[in-house]
């Protein structure tokens, strides 16, 4: 019972320990945001370029799965005896 006591203060002590950001590591972590951000930000612009071709894309999937539905009724029905939907 005393041991996981102990570990567990330990873990709250711990943080109290952990020494103050120097300067260096805070220059490095400030220029890991902006460089995060200025990734974020291509990225961005990069979808606003590609909305136009994504768009067109997303339409013709749309009008091939209409297609592909066309068809599969066609072949139920002329399978299930309707000759006119076998010669369209």
């Amino acid at each position: 019972m005393t041991r996981p006591l102990l570990i567990l203060a330990l873990l709250a002590v711990t943080p109290a320990f952990a020494q103050p950001e120097d300067a260096e590591h805070r220059a490095d972590r400030l220029r890991t945001i902006e460089l995060n951000k200025r990734a974020q930000a291509v990225v961005d612009r990069r979808d606003r370029g590609n909305a136009d071709v994504r768009a067109q894309n997303r339409r013709a999937m749309e009008r091939y799965e209409r297609e592909r539905a066309e068809w599969r009724e066609r072949v139920a029905a002329c399978r299930a005896g309707d000759w006119d939907a076998c010669e369209r």
